[in-house]
Order: structure tokens, then C-alpha cells, then sequence
């Protein structure tokens, strides 16, 4: 597949002894590529299966002293076809054929196909920079084409949440909308389950009437939930918003204001843990984790749930003076944004990004909902953005 926008146009290639140096139309100097590299990610049929996308490449087998016999750039078809040489430097004489949009984003210079949502801009929200509309859309709208489910889930890359606006108050209704992401993920809950506090089934603070801070759910799972969704059945009460707050606005904060303090929670593994009859789950994982180019991809913070650990007393001091300034702002009432949810309301967010939390209420109020396992949300924004047209 050779999927191009202007940034990953090759303008030139040039043959190293090492590799291939590619000027790029949108970089300000040549990239390198080693021979084996580019041995090792072919898009030819005889190094990618066309159908799974799987390498069929014998990567352990290319030799380190690799050479070419020839290089060919195909200027309109923006492919690069190397010719190996034969015998010790390559076995028979095959080739591999590399595109451009393919050394682009590995070079980092365009999106790659797995970024979500690329063409948005993520918006961290907090007291100094408020959210002027909440983003939602309508339950119709989602059902009835992909474009609107499209933009349900980009809402939910961008802002961290997305409000549903007229959704049936049932059970059906709530697990359709759900099924429009995938299968709800399975946990101790269940898959689909409601939530009140006249069910006492369940030893936990969700099931009472009680404010609840701002919290990320299933810190004790080691896979804990990408997304959260609660469709409210009924509501005859007082109080009860829906509290929604930016995780990563608070950890950008917490890195520009405080550097160590930010990188204490990089680094310091907290636990987590749940008891219940018959049920004793524990995961651990820093508060802020990164990803391999160092960008944070999830926030982790439920003190209610956090498990007894053990540091020396010089690093004890310094997570707790961390972990006390995120509480510090995620608690802090001028960051909160409450949403007051009603029958035909559902909300929905990045259990990886946003925390929540709800007011204290008097009455009774009934919740519908499910979690999504993080894989399965990326996948379906990642699908149905492969199917908008190409710019």
C-alpha cells in the first residue's frame, strides 16, 4: 500500500556504503536508512503478506554485511526497489521494494497509520485554559453512520470525553450505543452493568450516595479499562454531577512547573489492589507512564485502591510531595468540570486520561454502562480513520 500526502514525497536517494540517504520534500536534511533495515521492512510480496500485513521476512537470517546490486527510485510511483547482491551478501539474488509513505512515517515525518486521530489536535483543558463547549453529539448520529462515529471517538482522542446526547434510558439502548466501539471488556463488574447505590452487591464506594474524588478506575488491573461509559436510566434527586478532569493537563503542569516532581512519578511503581469475597486482584504501574519516544500515554491515580508499599525514606519524601501535588490539582474544584447527567445522557471518556468523580447526591440515581479495553477503542478509531480520504 502506498498511501501519499505531500509531506512523505521523496525528492531524492542517494547510495551510502550503510544505506540509503532519502531528502524528503518535508525534512530539512536527508534521513539514513541501513541496508539491513531496509531488508527488513519490504513491502514486496516476498516480505509482507499483502492480506495479515505480517512480515514474512527471515529478519534472523539477513546477513549483517549486506550489500545492493542496484537501487532504483521510481520518481511518480514514489517506490524504492533495491536488487541484492548474490552470494554471501544476500543469498540469491531477490529485491526488496520500499515506499515512501512507509520510510516517512518511520522517520517520523508524517503520522503513522496507527497514530489516533492525526489530523487533530489533542486540547488539555484546566482552570486556566476552560473548555468553551463540552464536546457531544447525538445518539443518532452515531448510530446511523460511521462519520458520526468517527466523531465520537475523535472526541474522545481530542478532549479526554465526549457527551451523548438523546439516548434511550435502557439497557438495550445503552448496550447498543456501546457495541458501536466493540464487545464491553470483562471485568469483576461483569461486561454491561448498572450502577447504584441500591445494589450491594459489589464491596466498593462507587455503589453508595458519597461524593467520590477524581479517580482513575482499575488501578488493581494490570489491563486496566482504555474507556468508561455510563448512560443514566433515572434520576429523582439532588446533586450527583458527573465530575470529568484532564490527567494530562495536570501532568503537563506538573512537568513545567515541577520537572522532578514529574519525573518521581515516572518512575516510582505504585500498587494498587481489590478484595472482595473470592476476589483478590494487584497490578502496579507509575502514575505517569510514558511510551518509548518518552510521551505520556497514561495516568494512573486512585488513592482509594492504592496498596501498601515500601520506599527508603529519601524517595518516600519525594512521592509524596509528587503525589500530593497531583491530588493537589486534580482536587481542586476550579479544574473539575461537572456534568449533570439525566435520562437520554450518557457520558464517556479516556480512563487512561481523564479522571472522575461525582458529588455527593440525595435520592436515587441509576447508571447503565460498561468499560472498553484501550485495544479495541484504538482499533476502531484507527479503522475508520483509514477510510477517510487521504490529504
Amino acid at each position: 500500500m502506498n498511501i501519499l500526502n505531500s509531506s512523505s514525497i521523496i525528492l531524492d536517494v542517494t547510495t551510502l556504503s550503510t544505506g540509503l540517504e532519502v531528502t524528503f520534500a518535508c525534512a530539512t536534511k536527508p534521513v539514513s536508512f541501513s541496508w539491513f533495515w531496509l531488508r527488513d521492512h519490504g513491502i514486496d510480496s516476498a516480505s509482507l503478506d499483502a492480506v495479515t500485513k505480517q512480515r514474512l521476512v527471515d529478519t534472523f537470517s539477513i546477513p549483517q554485511n549486506l550489500r545492493p546490486a542496484t537501487v532504483n527510485f521510481d520518481q511518480e510511483q514514489q517506490l524504492i526497489v533495491i536488487e541484492w547482491a548474490g552470494g554471501e551478501n544476500g543469498g540469491d539474488c531477490d529485491s526488496t521494494t520500499i515506499s515512501a509513505s512507509l520510510l516517512a512515517g518511520a522517520a517520523g515525518l508524517v503520522p503513522e497509520s496507527h497514530a489516533l486521530a492525526p489530523k487533530k489536535q489533542r486540547v488539555l483543558w484546566s482552570e486556566s485554559t476552560p473548555l468553551s463547549d463540552i464536546p457531544s453529539l447525538s445518539f443518532s448520529a452515531i448510530m446511523e453512520s460511521d462519520d458520526g462515529l468517527l466523531a465520537w471517538l475523535e472526541n474522545i482522542a481530542v478532549y479526554g470525553f465526549s457527551v451523548v446526547t438523546d439516548v434511550p434510558s435502557t439497557e438495550s439502548g445503552t448496550k447498543a450505543l456501546a457495541e458501536r466501539i466493540g464487545k464491553a471488556q470483562q471485568t469483576i463488574f461483569g461486561g454491561m452493568w448498572r450502577l447504584s447505590a441500591e445494589l450491594t452487591e459489589y464491596a466498593d464506594s462507587a455503589y453508595s450516595t458519597g461524593s467520590l474524588e477524581p479517580h482513575t478506575d482499575s488501578s488493581y488491573y494490570h489491563d486496566a479499562p482504555g474507556l468508561q461509559m455510563f448512560n443514566c436510566l433515572e434520576f429523582d434527586g439532588k446533586g450527583g454531577e458527573s465530575i470529568q478532569v484532564d490527567g494530562f493537563a495536570i501532568a503537563a503542569r506538573i512537568k513545567r512547573e515541577d520537572p522532578d516532581a514529574y519525573k518521581t512519578l515516572t518512575e516510582i511503581v505504585v500498587p494498587g489492589h481489590y478484595f472482595d469475597e473470592n476476589i483478590h486482584l494487584r497490578a502496579e504501574r507509575p502514575p505517569f507512564q510514558l511510551d518509548a519516544k518518552g510521551e505520556l500515554v497514561q495516568v494512573t491515580f486512585n488513592n482509594y485502591d492504592r496498596a501498601p508499599f515500601l520506599l527508603s525514606d529519601e524517595e518516600m519524601v519525594r512521592f509524596h510531595h509528587a503525589y500530593g501535588l497531583f491530588h493537589k490539582y486534580a482536587s481542586d474544584q476550579r479544574n473539575w468540570l461537572k456534568i449533570p447527567l439525566r435520562p437520554g445522557m450518557t457520558l464517556i471518556f479516556d480512563n487512561w486520561r481523564n479522571l472522575h468523580g461525582r458529588m455527593s447526591y440525595t435520592g436515587k440515581r441509576v447508571f447503565y454502562g460498561c468499560y472498553h479495553s484501550r485495544a479495541d477503542y484504538e482499533s476502531k478509531l484507527r479503522v475508520l480513520q483509514a477510510k477517510q480520504p487521504q490529504g
